[in-house]
């Protein structure tokens, strides 16, 4: 890529858009940071602004513009700091080329979401519990939308008066961004923005288990249900972990089968797990919106009706929101397919019933409900920023349309912190595992009364 020599003696005096004050030295060594980014952003704009711009997106692109930063700060030592250059560098380099401010909370594993209330109020999710950061901080609302223009630039969005909300995704993570209200927008006291990462790979047994999600019990009932075609229904409250129960199922399956998964945006992406390496015989199904075109539109509902025609055997739905994913997951439930899916709820008894109030509210449905859905997990956020599955319940059927029937299975003990089997599964679906060529000692061992 043909870009300008780089002589750095032709710029000692550069500064466009930008001019130094008299008091410069006086001020924070973050805000000369922040006035020497937007020199040099200038600088590579003027002279490296293909490579530039693709260095957004390009990591070799990105580590040659790493060193025209380094070669820039090093040959213009009119700038003075109370920090080391090489410091003044890295973080010159991070603001650019990176995230800037935000790039080690993305960096750090431990580190789940990331909340940014406003310019100086910045908490993170750090191993389940909220903490406030008040480092990850901005030098101004602009500063804060420029990292959000960042963030939005890969899928081609920008936060705007029209658009005042968007949900997007950069380099895997998800993230939600708001306009603020002083620019046409709906956030009353500037930008905001969440970042939700996801983790690299899926969690194995072992894990969930030491971590308390599951006991080994719980675990060889989901290696015998998941296999045996049981429909499942995550529930819980935001954040409370349901997506990462949901990916975890599929691997109780054959790596041959074939799996179907649905959802508003890329959350699950199975394809790029470790723990899915040997699963080749995935595909996945996501909204895709036509601007001022409902009709046109591919949410949850009609996606789930094309998934049907590709012969999957295993469907996974992200999460049911509207009335017509509802239903349509009943139909597929109700054809011969296996769904498994979460929904926001308090409980797994709230969890049954919203998910008939979605799919139609009526005494059929819930009849319908009740012969199709076997399962319902709950699964809740702890105070110690844990998420457990706290109840297993099974489905056995409905009163009128609003109440579920149903024995527990597995239930979670707050005080003592411990998982325990409380019940039994129905003969119905101990008859289903067999359809399913379910072993008999691996169904009676549920069948069990305790």
């Amino acid at each position: 890529m043909p870009v300008a020599t780089f002589n750095p003696l032709e710029y000692t005096d550069y500064e466009p858009k930008m001019r130094l004050e008299d008091d410069y030295i006086n001020i924070s060594d973050s805000e000369k940071i922040y006035n020497l980014v937007n020199i040099v952003k200038a600088y590579l704009r003027d002279n490296y602004g293909e490579l530039y711009v693709s260095s957004l997106v390009n990591p070799e692109h990105r580590k040659e513009i790493k060193y025209l930063i380094s070669d820039f700060i090093k040959e213009n030592k009119k700038w003075e700091f109370n920090l080391p250059l090489e410091q003044v560098i890295a973080k010159v380099q991070e603001e650019i080329t990176e995230l800037g401010v935000i790039q080690k909370a993305l960096d750090d594993p431990t580190i789940t979401n990331i909340d940014i209330n406003g310019i100086n109020s910045t908490y993170v999710e750090q191993n389940g519990i909220d903490v406030f950061r008040p480092e990850i901080a901005f030098q101004s609302e602009e500063h804060l939308y420029q990292i959000i223009d960042r963030l939005l630039l890969l899928e081609g969005k920008t936060l705007t008066a029209a658009e005042p909300h968007i949900d997007s995704f950069y380099r895997g993570f998800r993230v939600c961004a708001v306009l603020g209200k002083n620019r046409g927008g709906l956030s009353t006291f500037g930008p905001l923005l969440s970042i939700r990462k996801f983790a690299p790979d899926v969690f194995s047994d072992e894990e969930v288990i030491s971590y308390g999600n599951i006991s080994r019990e719980m675990r060889d009932f989901l290696a015998t249900v998941v296999p045996g075609g049981a429909n499942i229904l995550i529930t819980g409250g935001t954040n409370s972990g349901k997506t990462t129960t949901l990916i975890r199922l599929p691997l109780y399956l054959d790596p041959s089968s074939r799996i179907c998964t649905i959802e508003d945006s890329p959350e699950m992406m199975l394809h790029t797990k470790e723990a899915y390496r040997e699963y080749r015989n995935i595909i996945s199904l996501e909204q895709k919106k036509f601007d001022g075109k409902k009709e046109r539109e591919y949410d949850i509902a009609k996606n789930t009706m094309v998934a049907l025609r590709l012969r999957p055997v295993w469907i996974l739905i992200g999460e049911a929101r509207t009335e017509e994913a509802a239903y349509q997951a009943l139909q597929a439930m109700n054809t011969g397919h296996f769904v498994s899916m979460t929904i926001h709820a308090n409980s797994a008894r709230d969890g049954a019933v919203r998910f008939v109030q979605l799919a139609g509210n009526t005494p059929t449905i819930a009849a319908q409900v009740a012969s199709s859905l076997d399962l319902v997990f709950f699964q809740k956020k702890l105070q110690d920023g844990r998420r457990v599955i706290t109840e297993i319940v099974e489905i056995t059927g409905y009163k009128g349309a609003e109440e579920p029937l149903f024995q527990s299975i597995f239930r979670y003990d707050l005080k003592d912190k411990k998982h325990y089997k409380v019940g039994c599964i129905s003969d119905n679906l101990a008859n289903k595992l067999r359809l399913q060529y379910i072993p008999e000692e691996k169904i009676t061992r549920w069948m069990k009364e305790v």
